[in-house]
């Protein structure tokens, strides 16, 4: 069985050295994947069974650095800051159960992934209702803090929908260059901001499990951020930087649905690689 921790897993140690260095976050290249649980299924046994059976099966690649199961809390979510025409309350036909969180060691190895990934494909269906991988863009994650997780008790996924007619260059300045420099000066303990590429359900071509994803539906960005407690959350969201993102942020996005993380489960915890800042 994976370890299970209430959501305080260890950083990244190669990303914790480069941000403790000053040298700025640092790139990712990554899959992000929101799941829905099967409810034909008891909740928590399908959490079981994810964070168990499922979690060894993925655990045996080679090619991932970190590989984290965010399942997320049923009834708190929706609380990101609202303004007019950006909708923060999660949508009760489409509420995520959790995101699993990759990162790997280069863009070759995310390629080869498909050949490794036959296994995984076949079981998802036991505990899944709904899959909708997203992949960034080589390099388009970042890493923003030194990891102190030992301070970091609750954890906030944050997925974005990029406003029509804004550019893809456009939305992800606004998320690695306004809401990731924003959250981090507000004081996240934990911080990583992620835009995709288009959508496409080839990208995790799983049997037995719906990848449907309608435009309107679909999330082209996230955050995951950390900090010590809820109550720490919320007066983060109070926060001046916080109010600067959610002045502009109907600019950009359509939807900023945020869930708190009910708990982290790192089944591959970050593996030594090198890495490449950004400023």
């Amino acid at each position: 069985m994976a370890n299970i921790s209430s959501d305080r897993e260890p950083a990244g140690r190669a990303a914790s050295e480069a941000a403790g260095a000053g040298a700025g976050p640092v790139r990712t290249t990554s899959f992000v994947a929101p799941v829905l649980l099967r409810t034909d299924l008891p909740r928590e046994a399908a959490l079981r069974y994810w964070a168990g059976p499922h979690a060894e099966i993925v655990g045996r690649s080679p090619n991932m650095v970190e590989y984290v199961q965010r399942p997320f809390s049923p009834t708190d979510h929706g609380y990101w800051p609202s303004s007019p025409t950006v909708g923060t309350a999660v949508p009760e036909g489409w509420r995520c159960d959790g995101v699993a969180e990759v990162r790997f060691a280069s863009t070759a190895a995310l390629l080869a992934m498909p050949l490794l990934m036959r296994e995984v494909y076949l079981d998802e269906q036991n505990v899944f209702e709904r899959v909708l991988g997203q992949l960034t863009h080589p390099g388009g994650g970042r890493w923003w803090t030194d990891g102190h997780h030992d301070a970091v008790g609750h954890r906030t996924v944050l997925l974005l929908r990029r406003r029509q007619g804004v550019g893809g260059r456009a939305f992800r300045a606004y998320v690695h260059h306004r809401i990731g420099p924003a959250l981090h000066a507000a004081g996240a303990r934990d911080l990583r901001t992620y835009t995709f590429l288009p959508w496409s359900r080839l990208v995790h071509p799983t049997p037995g499990v719906s990848h449907d994803n309608p435009a309107f539906r679909r999330y082209q960005g996230c955050a995951v951020i950390g900090t010590g407690s809820r109550t720490a959350m919320a007066e983060l969201l109070e926060s001046p930087q916080v109010a600067g993102i959610v002045a502009d942020q109907h600019t950009v996005l359509t939807a900023a649905h945020a869930y708190t993380v009910e708990r982290s489960v790192p089944v591959i915890r970050a593996r030594r690689t090198r890495t490449r800042s950004c400023r």
